[in-house]
């Protein structure tokens, strides 16, 4: 396994995930660049459920196309309730914001499961 980093007071370093390791080999492929989102920031209130890791999946394969077809500069997205490939966004538009009040128990820390009859799955507003 691949480490990289200081070593800490015990002289262990990190270990590289096969994530980052991936994203490494695609750059020095590809040329291009990769960015490598971490899934326990966005499960952070459990466990990874079918639905989590139904998407981490698909939203994987779905990178893996573009990069056979040579498609570059696209993100993998849920758009209207469905898997799509998307340009990225250009961080001249500014940052997209997040609907906490309606999205989050924010003294809970935790999504807002409350009120969502008529969302699609993915509790977004159409």
């Amino acid at each position: 396994m691949r480490e990289y980093g200081e070593p800490d007071a015990f002289g262990h370093r990190k270990k590289m995930s096969v994530a980052e390791d991936f994203s490494d080999q695609v750059k020095r492929i590809t040329k291009e660049e990769t960015v490598v989102s971490d899934l326990t920031y966005d499960l952070r209130s459990g466990e990874a459920d079918f639905v989590d890791k139904m998407v981490a999946t698909t939203f994987g394969n779905m990178a893996l196309d573009c990069i056979l077809a040579n498609r570059f500069g696209y993100m993998m997205a849920i758009e209207n309730g469905c898997f799509a490939t998307v340009s990225i966004p250009d961080p001249a538009l500014g940052p997209r914001r997040v609907e906490v009040d309606t999205m989050y128990n924010t003294e809970r820390y935790r999504p807002n499961y409350a009120g969502k009859v008529g969302l699609p799955i993915f509790l977004t507003h159409a």
